[in-house]
């Protein structure tokens, strides 16, 4: 018998061996780490003091997050680590791995981990590696982007619901994580939302002590669809669909009053009655903020993402949001995910980069239904 086990296990060895050596192995990757919106810059110290503060520049990372202008923040922070310890913390989710010698910058998905975005930029001087960032700065950007919303997926995906009859009826498929309670659907409507409680603490000036508060955010994920017709949409199209979608289901604390609007062009005004509802913040100061662009086309289907500020009409309240849009020109509707966040203050430090990052990942699987 032993003889018997000692002839299979050297049978399984040959066969393992041989699909190595006909390189139909799968390749093992071990799970990336790390903050999201965070690059870790691998370098010596004395190149790192001289292109740290070119790295917050808006042309590199510090380019100001499309939707968020109050405060604004900037796409990316950056940290510091020696070269040589990039084999230590070769899982880090996004790397900048920077190096002397001939100009030249590489893009590599999953280098050591998974999700993974290395990048290696090489230069002769810290102006041409800045240079170099600059030039390549929408790949860089669109580049950790990506590894971070797939590290935030694998997330979502591993509590998802499993029951969708709401967004069958809807004729939608989206991620929808267990932890965001369904608040009202209909054929036309899905509301989903999360509440995130948050403990900050700040230093009192007065007295120099701590003082400990609750903070609570809210996360809204609105699904809708609308019958359209128009071979292409427009970003104030847009902006006024979603106005007559949040005037119908969302409600603040004010009560309804009457008040002037504009109209003719702002020539006249009209008395009219305003309800306390969810709008997109239409302060022309903030277009340059906004962002509104068409990601794919084909024949049968036109996908637009966009990224903004919402307010109440009448509380003073407000946020960011970022919507997909998908135009089916088969069926003549527009299908959309629009999701509207809360997030004052955590730690002194706002988390309405992350949540959006968040909403983006969960909105790479939103889909019609054949």
């Amino acid at each position: 018998m032993r003889k018997e086990y000692s002839y299979f296990f050297i049978f399984i060895l040959i066969c393992l061996f041989a699909s190595c050596k006909n390189g139909t192995e799968t390749p093992y990757y071990e799970d990336s780490s790390g903050p999201i919106n965070l690059v870790s810059v691998f370098s010596s110290t004395e190149t790192y003091n001289n292109i740290e503060s070119g790295l917050r520049d808006s042309l590199v990372f510090g380019k100001i997050f499309p939707g968020l202008y109050y405060p604004p923040e900037i796409m990316f922070g950056t940290r510091h680590f020696d070269a040589e310890l990039i084999k230590r913390f070769k899982t880090t989710r996004l790397i900048l791995d920077v190096k002397s010698g001939n100009s030249s910058i590489d893009f590599e998905k999953n280098k050591f981990a998974k999700p993974q975005a290395y990048v290696k930029v090489t230069g002769n001087s810290p102006e041409e590696i800045l240079h170099l960032l600059q030039q390549n700065q929408d790949s860089l950007i669109n580049f950790y982007r990506w590894a971070d919303r797939e590290f935030m997926l694998a997330d979502f995906r591993s509590k998802s619901k499993q029951d969708k009859k709401d967004l069958d009826a809807l004729g939608v498929n989206m991620v929808i994580p267990n932890d965001y309670t369904l608040v009202e659907n209909n054929a036309d409507f899905v509301w989903y939302r999360k509440d995130n409680f948050n403990t900050i603490q700040n230093v009192d000036e007065r007295d120099n002590g701590i003082v400990t508060d609750r903070s609570q955010d809210i996360l809204n994920i609105l699904l809708f669809k609308v019958p359209y017709a128009k071979d292409e949409i427009t970003q104030d199209e847009a902006y006024n669909l979603f106005d007559s979608i949040t005037k119908l289901y969302t409600k603040g604390g004010k009560n309804p009053k009457e008040v002037y609007v504009q109209t003719n062009g702002g020539q006249d005004s009209i008395k009219t009655l305003m309800t306390d509802h969810i709008q997109i913040e239409k302060n022309p100061m903030l277009s340059e903020f906004y962002d509104f662009q068409k990601v794919s086309s084909s024949a049968q289907q036109d996908i637009y993402e966009t990224k903004g500020w919402w307010s109440m009409t009448l509380s003073q309240l407000g946020g960011p949001f970022t919507s997909k849009i998908i135009l089916d020109k088969n069926k003549n509707v527009l299908y959309v995910a629009d999701a509207i966040m809360f997030a004052p203050t955590n730690q002194g430090v706002s988390k309405k980069r992350d949540y959006i990052t968040g909403m983006e990942s969960l909105f790479t699987t939103f889909k019609t239904k054949e």
